[in-house]
C-alpha cells in the first residue's frame, strides 16, 4: 500500500526527519530517517538494540571514529517508553526520555500532557561533555555545524497525541518551537531539519509539521514507503538516502514492530 509522502519526496534534501501517525486500523507509529551529504554523516546506519528495542546511529566507516564528531553522528534515534515513542536527530532523545519517564513515574491521575514535558524538557540549557573537541555542548540548542547550524528536531507520541519540538538558529539566536498533534486513522505528520532546496548555508525547517497520509498497516511497508520517498528522483541526480526505520505499536498483538532500512546493506 502506497503512503502519501509527497512533502518529502519534494524535497530535494531534507537533512534528518521524523514522521509520526496512526495507521488506518489505529496502530501507532513514529519513523525516523537520515539523509546525508558528507562523508561523515553518510558513514552511519540504523541498527536496534535486542533488550531495550532502541534503535541508534552507528559509524560504518570506522576512520571516522577518529576524524569527526561523534557526539553529534551517534544517538538514540528512537526509543519506546511503556506505549510512548520518542524520535529524535541527537543525545536529546536521552533528556527527554529523563523528563518523561520521571513524568510517568510521579503521576498520581494517569494524567499527562506530552507536549508539556516536551516544553519543559528543553526550556533550560542540559550540557554533555564533547571529549574529541573537549567543550560543552548544550542538548537544548542547535547543533555547532556552522555554517548549517543543524536543528535539533524531536518528536514523542502517545496513541494519537503527538508533539513535535524544533531548535533552530535564526539570526545567530536560538529559536524553539513545540508544536501539539493530534492524529487519527490514516494521519500523519512530518519535520525535518531543513527546507529542502539544498540551497547553500541549507535553510532551516520552519512552519508547522507538513501533514502526510498513511495507508501502510505495518512497520515494513511504512519503512519501505519513506526510504522510497527519500531516495525520490534520486533527489535530482544525488543520492543522499542513508537509513531509515520505523517503530509501531500493534493493538492487537500489543507488542512492538520495526523495521530497518539501511542504504549500505542494501549494496547500492
Amino acid at each position: 500500500m502506497k503512503d502519501d509522502l509527497s512533502a518529502l519526496e519534494n524535497m530535494v534534501y531534507s537533512g534528518r526527519g521524523i514522521i509520526i501517525g496512526v495507521t488506518p486500523s489505529g496502530n501507532t507509529f513514529i519513523g525516523y530517517f537520515l539523509t546525508g551529504r558528507s562523508h561523515s554523516s553518510r558513514a552511519r546506519k540504523l541498527v536496534q538494540q535486542q533488550k531495550t528495542k532502541i534503535i541508534r546511529t552507528e559509524i560504518t566507516d570506522k576512520q571516522q571514529l577518529k576524524q569527526d564528531d561523534l557526539a553529534l553522528l551517534l544517538y538514540p534515534a528512537i526509543i519506546p517508553i511503556r506505549n510512548i515513542l520518542i524520535a529524535g536527530n541527537g543525545a536529546q532523545t536521552q533528556l527527554l526520555y529523563s523528563k518523561i519517564k520521571n513524568s510517568i513515574d510521579k503521576m498520581t491521575d494517569n494524567i499527562f500532557s506530552l507536549s508539556e514535558i516536551m516544553k519543559k524538557a528543553f526550556s533550560e540549557p542540559f550540557f554533555v561533555y564533547d571529549e574529541k573537541n573537549d567543550k560543552m555542548i548544550d542538548l537544548t540548542n542547535y547543533e555547532p555545524d556552522p555554517p548549517n547550524n543543524t536543528p535539533r528536531i524531536t518528536a514523542a507520541v502517545c496513541g494519537w497525541h503527538g508533539t513535535m519540538h524544533i531548535t533552530r538558529c535564526e539570526d545567530t539566536r536560538k529559536n524553539s518551537e513545540t508544536h501539539e498533534v493530534i492524529l487519527g486513522p490514516g494521519k500523519g505528520n512530518l519535520i525535518t531539519t531543513y527546507k529542502g532546496d539544498n540551497k547553500e548555508p541549507l535553510k532551516p525547517f520552519m512552519g508547522k509539521p507538513l501533514d502526510v497520509t498513511i495507508n501502510s498497516e505495518t512497520a515494513d511497508n511504512l519503512a519501505k514507503n519513506i526510504y522510497s520517498a527519500i531516495c525520490s528522483r534520486k533527489k535530482q541526480g544525488n543520492d543522499y538516502a542513508i537509513g531509515v526505520a520505523v517503530m509501531l505499536q500493534n493493538k492487537k498483538t500489543n507488542s512492538l514492530e520495526t523495521k530497518i532500512i539501511n542504504k549500505i546493506d542494501k549494496g547500492k
